[in-house]
C-alpha cells in the first residue's frame, strides 16, 4: 500500500510470472485454476462475437489455449495461434486435442513484450492488459499492432469498470479488484471504458464497441487507427 509496488514480489523475491515459471508444480496449479476459470466464460465469450468471420485468430498470452480451443470448436472455419510463454504453451497440446483443434492450431512460445506472430485477422488478449500499467499496457498492444494488418481486428477480453463512483455492493467488489491486483501485478489496475478507449488511442487503435456478455467480462473491438 505504501509503495504501490506488488506484495508478491516483496514475498517471493521474484515476479509471478517469473515464480511459476521457476517453480512447475506452482505454475500447474495455476494453470489448472485459470482453465477452470475460462470453463465458465469460454461459452458465453464464443456466444457473444461472431469469431466465424476471421480467417485466423492469435490468441497472445493465451496460456494453454482454453478459450482458443473454444473458438476453434465453435467455428470449424477458423485457424488458430496460440502464443504464450514456452513454458506455459508446453502444456496445451492435450487442451488443443480434447477439443478435437489442435489440427488447426499452431503453438508459438514467446513474450508479448517481443514480436508476436504476424499474420493473423484477430488478435485475442484476455485477461492480459490489466495486468499493466499504462506504459507497459500500451507497449504490449504496439507489439499486437506491428504484426497486424490493417484490416485486422484487437479484441481485449476484460471487465469493464462503470464510469464513475460505484455504491454499496459494486464499490466491495471494485475495491476487493484493485487490491487483487496490487498484490499480484506490477501496477495492474481495471479500467473504464474511457480509460481503454485512451489507453487504445495511446497504442495506435481506435475502440470501435464494447460487446458485452453474459459473463463480468466484456470484448473490446479495436482496430488500428
Amino acid at each position: 500500500m505504501r509503495t504501490g509496488e506488488p506484495s508478491f514480489d516483496r514475498v517471493f523475491g521474484m515476479g509471478n510470472w517469473a515464480y511459476w515459471e521457476h517453480n512447475p508444480e506452482a505454475g500447474a496449479v495455476r494453470n489448472a485454476f485459470f482453465a477452470a476459470l475460462a470453463r465458465t466464460t469460454n461459452a458465453p465469450l464464443v456466444a457473444a462475437y461472431d469469431f466465424a468471420r476471421f480467417g485466423t485468430v492469435v490468441d497472445v498470452g493465451g496460456n494453454t489455449g482454453p478459450l482458443l480451443a473454444a473458438i476453434l470448436q465453435a467455428t470449424p472455419g477458423v485457424r488458430g495461434v496460440l502464443f504464450d510463454l514456452p513454458h506455459v504453451v508446453a502444456a496445451a497440446a492435450p487442451v488443443l486435442a480434447e477439443a478435437g483443434v489442435a489440427d488447426r492450431c499452431a503453438v508459438v512460445g514467446g513474450s508479448f513484450f517481443e514480436p508476436v506472430p504476424s499474420g493473423g485477422d484477430a488478435y485475442l488478449l484476455k485477461h492480459i492488459v490489466h495486468d499493466w500499467d499504462d506504459a507497459r499496457a500500451a507497449a504490449i498492444l504496439r507489439g499486437c499492432r506491428a504484426a497486424m494488418t490493417p484490416a485486422a481486428v484487437l479484441l481485449l477480453i476484460e471487465q469493464v469498470l462503470p464510469e464513475g463512483l460505484a455504491a454499496g455492493a459494486a464499490a466491495l467488489q471494485l475495491a476487493r479488484l484493485d487490491l487483487q491486483m496490487l498484490v499480484f501485478t506490477p501496477r495492474g489496475r481495471e479500467r473504464t471504458e474511457g480509460e481503454y478507449r485512451a489507453l487504445l488511442r495511446e497504442a495506435g487503435f481506435e475502440l470501435r464497441r464494447v460487446v458485452p456478455t453474459r459473463s463480468p467480462l466484456s470484448i473490446l473491438e479495436g482496430v488500428p487507427g
